[in-house]
């Protein structure tokens, strides 16, 4: 009786409760994942736990022993769980599927960390250790029914294939089961998802699909014989080499373009009256996201690539930007200029540490760069007026021998709205949302800026060197702080048109310039032709992928991965069989996966 008893009680342990103790022991590594902030939302928890019950019938038909299958599965979870603590550890984010691309430059600085096991890390692995002991006694087995266990083994892994991993990556079941799927934050993402179900759903991102009759050698040919090659030696500069000052201002929009809305004052008045003057390129840039997943917009510019042409929610600098390339910076460089990139927050954000030196950056500057020099804040963040002021001390710094070419991406206006700080006040208050601190806040930041890129031009207007001035945002805020204004319209983010929808991915830009250039007003634009028509206006020679882009952007003036504007006015979603989009994604897969000819 009592042998029975026992039986069937590990019976129950092995089938059942090992897998658990085993997920949830992965987990522990990172975080209590009971945490009221940072544990597992708990309708993700069985789906999480699935693919643990899964993977154990796998090796279990593969196997024939129960006791090995449960072995490879802890130990595996034991593995990828630890390594995760270091990762997070040292480099503040999670494992995601991109990091496969970079496992030679982990292993080779692998020996630079301290590896000391905190307490949590102990214990995790003791309890580890108990399971495994207690899995050698485990003697359940099917080896003699082959037919059986191929059965299990294939169920286990069409399961897997078929059901499970659609299931996660489904548009769907994201917003149903309201998962967490912010790509900026890959760490909030696994310990609120759990590691399985995060990991699964990046899977997705991994890869951007080769277009329809791509072929190597013949898209080289085309794009040489068409547009001519990269030109890679340095060209020097002289006087008149203007030097090229880049903001990509955070959240920066006019949510007027969609809403009609009375403020007790204009929240951006130089900007506004400046897109009007003389030797100013102004209009809207139509970006491809909204509400975050600021590097996108950045990298278009850069690269003069479209995020049309791949992966939705992908994020180029952490998946696809794997070497030196062809971009903005380097560009510049071979062409005598000085680049620099300032961003003042964490280097680690969005990967912009590897990122911005594969691009061609001479030197990036990031937050503790700004903490030496006592910087200004509103709200948590530095301000704007801090950064526009540190642009003018890198020019001065910079001397008139070489021309400078500076890249910079604010931070102030950064959600969230809603908090007091004793160092901000909003002063913009919106007819009939009196009150709403969310949208008074943002317009109320925005005016902040407005006021520091006033005294910005006026610094550059008054010196002889020759200066080209870029100003744009990267997106607009999200939904839940626009929502206030749609209502007042009539309108909700939820049944906006699709009209409506391409405008919530608009943002305004400016070029300025205190030397004659032809001023151009209401222009349409994506950001891989603003970059194009910033070096236009600099009046720099282009060659090869460049100058294809000069082109398609006649025919194409906004390819993003919304919608497509042709210069007839025609405005559809983005059709990858489109012939001038195909040849445009052809070049752009070549440029970025496929030329050989890259600096090294």
């Amino acid at each position: 009786m009592k042998q029975n008893l026992l039986h069937k009680g590990a019976s129950i342990y092995y089938h059942f409760l090992c897998p658990l103790l085993i997920f949830f022991c992965m987990e522990w590594f990172l975080r209590n994942p009971f945490h009221e902030k940072w544990g597992i939302k708990a309708v993700l928890i069985p789906v999480n736990l699935i693919f643990f019950y899964v993977l154990a019938c796998l090796f279990y038909g593969l196997t024939g022993h129960l006791r090995i299958s449960l072995f490879v599965l802890s130990l595996s979870a034991f593995l990828f769980g630890i390594a995760d603590h270091y990762v997070y550890r040292f480099r503040g984010n999670t494992i995601v599927p991109w990091d496969l691309f970079s496992l030679r430059t982990a292993f080779s600085v692998a020996d630079n960390y301290d590896y000391t096991p905190v307490k949590r890390v102990v214990i995790t692995g003791i309890i580890f250790l108990l399971i495994i002991v207690s899995i050698a006694f485990c003697t359940f087995q099917i080896k003699e029914q082959k037919k059986l266990r191929a059965a299990l083994s294939l169920m286990s892994l069409l399961f897997l294939i078929l059901a499970y991993v659609p299931f996660v990556q489904s548009d769907k079941v994201i917003k149903k089961l309201k998962v967490y799927d912010k790509l900026f934050t890959p760490s909030t993402m696994t310990m609120r998802d759990g590691t399985v179900f995060a990991f699964i759903y990046d899977m997705q991102f991994l890869e951007a699909e080769k277009p329809r009759d791509y072929h190597k050698d013949s898209i080289r040919a085309s794009l040489y014989s068409e547009y001519g090659g990269d030109d890679k030696e340095t060209v020097e500069a002289d006087s008149s080499t203007p030097n090229i000052i880049v903001i990509m201002c955070e959240a920066f929009a006019d949510p007027s373009v969609l809403a009609d809305f009375d403020t007790n004052e204009d929240y951006m008045p130089f900007i506004r009256s400046l897109m009007e003057e003389k030797n100013v390129k102004s209009g809207h840039l139509h970006v491809s996201v909204k509400g975050g997943n600021t590097p996108n917009t950045e990298y278009e510019f850069l690269t003069g690539h479209s995020m049309a042409f791949l992966p939705q929610g992908s994020i180029p600098f952490q998946q696809f930007l794997r070497k030196k390339t062809d971009a903005m910076p380097s560009y510049l460089s071979e062409r005598g200029y000085r680049t620099v990139a300032m961003h003042p927050f964490r280097a680690r954000g969005w990967a912009r540490d590897k990122a911005y030196p594969l691009l061609g950056f001479d030197k990036m500057y990031f937050i503790d760069h700004f903490k030496e020099r006592s910087p200004e804040y509103v709200r948590k963040y530095i301000s704007d007026k801090c950064l526009f002021n540190e642009i003018i001390e890198q020019y001065k710094e910079n001397g008139k021998e070489t021309p400078l070419f500076s890249f910079n991406v604010t931070m102030q206006n950064h959600s969230e709205y809603s908090g007091e700080y004793d160092n901000f006040t909003p002063d913009i208050s919106v007819a009939g949302l009196e009150g709403d601190r969310p949208i008074e806040a943002y317009l109320s930041l925005e005016k902040i800026t407005d006021s520091a890129f006033k005294d910005l031009i006026s610094y550059f207007d008054s010196i002889s060197d020759p200066t080209l001035i870029v100003f744009f945002g990267d997106h607009q805020v999200a939904d839940h702080v626009m929502e206030p204004l749609l209502k007042l319209n009539g309108k909700t983010g939820a049944d906006l048109s699709d009209e409506d929808n391409r405008l919530r991915y608009t943002v305004p830009f400016l070029i300025w310039a205190n030397y004659d250039i032809e001023e151009e007003h209401d222009l349409e634009i994506s950001p891989g032709f603003l970059g194009n028509l910033t070096l236009n206006c600099a009046g720099t020679e282009l060659t090869g992928y460049r100058a294809f882009l000069n082109e398609q952007y006649l025919k194409t003036p906004v390819v993003s991965a919304i919608h497509t504007l042709k210069a007839d006015g025609n405005d559809s979603d983005t059709v990858m069989d489109d012939p001038d989009l195909l040849k445009y994604r052809q070049y752009q897969y070549y440029e970025m996966f496929d030329d050989d000819d890259t600096l090294e």
